[in-house]
């Protein structure tokens, strides 16, 4: 039977969908997203409305869906390392598969549990073991690394699912744990590397060693500060302030051997010239700001975790003449990028989920309380079905 899944992959102001059939792409197009601000939802009825699209609508009306992953880049997500005891025994027994099927997961009322990612298993309270079967102990512990997000986010992609009139099964997958798994190669992932991801509006942080990820986080700064901080700075309209971005975007001004210029406008209408050393000087600030962020988050969390001198860079907001350079000076590590990133960033979700999907959690709409239907989106709902009956001059 082939499976029909839609992906829906909501990051910095736009969400690009994409619909496959036995793994292949049939349909992929974005949508623009209000109401979502720095991994935030900020406006509910805003942020739905967005996804009331007839392109949309044509996937969910004529291709029978029978699976729905959200990738999610939330603002609040958690992280967290948890050790929990399998059995305690007086006497030593040789480590079963059956003792490392564990289910019993622990959950708060404050947030939701996205992934449990098991990362070892202890011995006797020795060292950390991948696979102890056939291993004599009286003690056995697992060590997960759970990942949640806030409730609030997930009642709203239940609303959404709901406006959208979708009940079949729903998976919500962490961004930043597919990106992480998808664009980092095998030789980064096995000897162990920190990786930051620019985005559009927020920075994502990963610890990886051994083939898993140790840690999670998120900086809320990405490629549109780099953007407004020219905008404020030059008292510059948007416009103008991401024409010099993409014109002269360099986050190592020491570096350009030529000067160059660009009119532009400032908000009391004078017209200036401004050049590419100056826009570099205040992309530097910003650029030079977040990595030492990242370089102390990874200095404080990776302590008796991973040790490792490699970063993994990824993301178009580093996308920047001179960012590896830069790096390279604050964390004094090697750097790395992969070179096919753009090809693969298209299908980060989609080739995740089709690797994983036996480990993901599945959501129950039916579990979430009808109270979170709001009047709001009923009255959206009864006003769309009045447009086309008068359309259709029904009634």
């Amino acid at each position: 039977m082939k499976e029909k899944v839609l992906f829906i992959e909501i990051y910095g102001s736009k969400a690009s969908i994409s619909s496959t059939e036995n793994k292949e792409i049939t349909e992929n197009f974005d949508l623009e997203i209000n109401g979502f601000q720095k991994g935030k939802i900020i406006d509910k009825d805003l942020f739905l409305e967005s996804f009331n699209t007839p392109k949309l609508q044509r996937v969910l009306n004529f291709q029978n869906i029978d699976k729905l992953i959200f990738g999610i880049s939330p603002q609040e997500i958690y992280s967290k390392t948890e050790k929990k005891s399998i059995f305690s025994l007086e006497a030593t027994k040789p480590v079963e598969e059956k003792d490392l099927i564990e289910d019993n997961l622990i959950q708060n009322d404050e947030n939701t549990l996205l992934h449990s990612i098991p990362l070892g298993f202890i011995l006797d309270n020795k060292d950390l073991l991948s696979n102890p079967v056939g291993m004599h102990a009286s003690k056995l512990e697992i060590v997960r690394l759970n990942i949640s997000v806030d409730n609030n986010f997930v009642n709203s992609l239940v609303e959404l699912c709901r406006f959208l009139n979708i009940s079949c099964p729903v998976n919500i997958v962490s961004n930043s744990l597919a990106m992480s798994n998808e664009i980092i190669d095998r030789d980064n992932k096995d000897f162990g590397c920190f990786h930051i991801n620019i985005g559009e509006d927020l920075t994502e942080l990963s610890m990886i060693q051994k083939n898993k990820i140790f840690d999670l986080a998120v900086i809320p700064v990405g490629k549109d500060n780099f953007i407004r901080d020219i905008e404020i700075t030059l008292d510059i309209a948007q416009k103008d302030a991401k024409i010099l971005v993409e014109n002269f975007g360099t986050v190592m001004p020491e570096l350009i051997k030529e000067n160059e210029h660009l009119l532009v406008h400032t908000s009391k209408g004078q017209e200036e010239k401004i050049s590419n050393k100056r826009v570099g000087a205040i992309m530097r600030e910003r650029a030079n700001e977040l990595l030492q962020i990242s370089k102390k988050y990874f200095d404080e969390k990776s302590r008796n975790k991973i040790s490792t001198n490699r970063v993994f860079i990824s993301g178009n907001g580093s996308n920047y003449d001179g960012f590896d350079s830069l790096m390279k000076y604050v964390f004094q590590y090697f750097i790395y990028r992969n070179p096919d990133e753009k090809d693969i960033s298209k299908r980060t979700l989609i080739n995740f989920y089709f690797k994983e999907c036996k480990n993901l959690k599945n959501f129950n709409l039916k579990n979430y309380n009808s109270s979170l239907f709001n009047s709001k989106i009923i009255q959206s709902n009864n006003l769309i079905k009045s447009k086309i009956k008068k359309l259709l001059k029904i009634g």
